[in-house]
């Protein structure tokens, strides 16, 4: 339906200008006319052409009132989607900002030790949440491709803390308050998630947002 609607507002566009064009010779053509009539003084004729005229420029104006009226709708149209790219952008930004902080948090848990079970449970589970809502649609309608790979690639490192905090779960479920024992990345049997390529990962994907933003900004302030 929306690409009919769109097909003859484009098309009324274009016959409005054709119009506009046709018009305008037709005037042309009664000026000449009038202008040979004063020269040969036949007056008469002059204003009878004038009287020609007149439905020509009204109709000539109602056809620029409309080309108008399209150009407006032209400029809301633009307007609107930029200002929607613009709090999807920003939405976005907060989103992955806030998802970086709680998987940055998260390793620092891991690698110091030192805090309940439950608290990384609880950080694993809104990163999980967090990531959910990256993956809404309205999100998509506007980011590049290659931030849509990388929110596809980092979904394999959000699964494993979610996965490692059920197995932290089940580890330390006689005793909830015991403290986290450090895990260190640097051994070989490391049950880590890769959360130095996550956050990676999530740096290239707010720049790219960060560079969309800009470009938004650029091309408003050039119009």
């Amino acid at each position: 339906m929306i690409k009919t609607l769109l097909a003859t507002y484009n098309r009324s566009d274009r016959d409005i200008t054709a119009l506009t064009y046709v018009l305008i010779v037709f005037l042309f053509t009664l000026i000449g006319r009038g202008v040979i009539f004063i020269y040969d003084s036949q007056y008469q004729k002059f204003w009878s052409v004038v009287f020609q005229a007149v439905p020509l420029l009204a109709a000539l104006v109602a056809v620029r009132v409309a080309n108008r009226l399209i150009s407006n709708s032209h400029i809301l149209r633009e307007d609107d989607r930029r200002q929607e790219l613009m709090r999807t952008t920003h939405h976005l930004i907060a989103t992955i900002q806030d998802l970086r902080a709680k998987v940055s948090y998260a390793m620092d848990m891991l690698r110091e030790g030192g805090r309940p079970q439950f608290a990384f449970v609880q950080i694993a589970k809104s990163i999980e949440e967090r990531y959910e809502s990256l993956l809404q649609r309205d999100g998509f309608r506007f980011i590049p491709g290659p931030c849509v790979d990388i929110i596809v690639r980092i979904s394999s490192g959000i699964f494993g803390i979610g996965i490692l905090a059920e197995h932290i779960k089940l580890q330390y479920s006689k005793n909830h308050e015991l403290a986290i024992t450090p895990i260190l990345s640097n051994t070989n049997n490391s049950p880590l998630p890769p959360f130095d390529a996550l956050i990676s990962d999530l740096d290239q994907l707010l720049n790219q947002l960060f560079e969309l933003r800009l470009s938004i900004e650029d091309s408003k302030g050039k119009d």
